[in-house]
C-alpha cells in the first residue's frame, strides 16, 4: 500500500473516531437546587431533554417524546410513563400559576459566582394596590433548545417568554400548613420552590440522559414506589405499613 494511501486511512479512521465519540457525548448543563418542589436535586437541561436526580429516583422528559414523562424508581429498577400534563398538574398541585403585572430585572451573581439575573414579580390589584408576589432567578444565553427550556420553565411554573431559564423561584403563595387552613384555601406566605446551589457544564454520555434499559415497567404509580418488582402486591403493603417487630 502507497504512504499517501496509508495516510489518508489513517486519518479517516481519526475523523470516525472523533464523530462517534462526539455522537456519544452531549454538552449538558447541570443545576444543583434545592427548595420544597423537588427537594434537594441534580438537573441535567441539554438537546436530548431534561433529566431531574432526588431522592424518589429519576425523572426524564424528552423533545422527542414531548407528550411523556418517565418517572424511575432506582431501588426496585422500575420506571411509570405518564402523560406530561398529569405529571406537572401533580408536581405543582400545591403551588397555584404564577401572576403579575410589572417585572423588574437586575443582574445577580450566584453563590457558585455564576452571572445570573433576577426578575422580581409585581401584582397589582384591582385598587391599584401593588405587592411582590415572587422573585425568579434566570439565566440567559444557555443554548438550551426551545421545546427543553420551555418544559422546564414548565416544571417551575413560568412562562418562558418573560423569564429566560429559571433556576430559582421564591414565590409568595397560599398554601395549607396546618389541616384547619385547608377550608380557608390556605395562607400566604414565601415558598422557596427552588434554590439554586451550584451550575456547571459538563461533557456526559448521552446514555446517563436516558432511562436505564435494564428497568422494567411499573403497573402504575403506586407499584413504582411500593413494589418490589413493579407489581404491586399483598406482601409490599404489609412490608410498607408494619413495622417489623423488635
Amino acid at each position: 500500500m502507497k504512504p499517501t494511501v496509508t495516510i489518508l486511512i489513517v486519518i479517516a479512521t481519526l475523523a470516525l473516531s472523533s464523530n462517534a465519540s462526539y455522537a456519544a457525548s452531549e454538552k449538558v448543563l447541570c443545576l444543583t437546587i434545592d427548595g420544597d418542589l423537588l427537594d434537594t436535586a441534580e438537573i441535567l437541561l441539554c438537546n436530548k431533554g431534561l433529566k431531574v436526580r432526588n431522592r424518589l429516583g429519576l425523572v426524564c422528559w424528552s423533545p422527542e417524546k414531548p407528550s411523556i414523562v418517565y418517572m424511575a424508581n432506582s431501588e426496585n429498577h422500575t420506571y411509570f410513563a405518564q402523560p406530561a400534563g398529569d405529571y406537572l398538574k401533580d408536581l405543582r398541585e400545591d403551588y397555584p400559576p404564577l401572576k403579575y403585572t410589572r417585572l423588574e430585572r437586575k443582574p445577580k451573581t450566584l453563590p457558585d459566582g455564576t452571572k445570573a439575573e433576577m426578575v422580581t414579580a409585581f401584582w397589582s390589584s384591582p385598587k391599584g394596590q401593588e405587592m411582590k408576589v415572587a422573585e425568579i432567578t434566570c439565566l440567559k444565553n444557555t443554548g438550551i433548545p426551545p421545546a427543553v427550556n420551555r418544559m422546564w420553565c414548565a416544571f417551575l411554573g413560568v412562562p418562558e417568554k418573560d423569564f429566560s431559564l429559571p433556576i430559582g423561584a421564591f414565590q409568595n403563595a397560599s398554601k395549607v400548613w396546618r389541616p384547619e387552613e385547608a377550608y380557608r384555601g390556605g395562607r400566604k406566605r414565601w415558598i422557596v420552590v427552588a434554590l439554586p446551589k451550584k451550575v456547571v457544564r459538563k461533557t456526559m454520555d448521552e446514555k446517563l440522559l436516558k432511562l436505564p434499559s435494564n428497568y422494567r415497567k411499573a403497573k402504575d404509580k403506586a407499584s413504582l414506589y411500593l413494589s418490589s418488582d413493579g407489581n404491586l402486591n399483598q406482601k409490599d403493603l404489609e412490608d410498607f405499613f408494619i413495622s417489623p417487630k423488635k
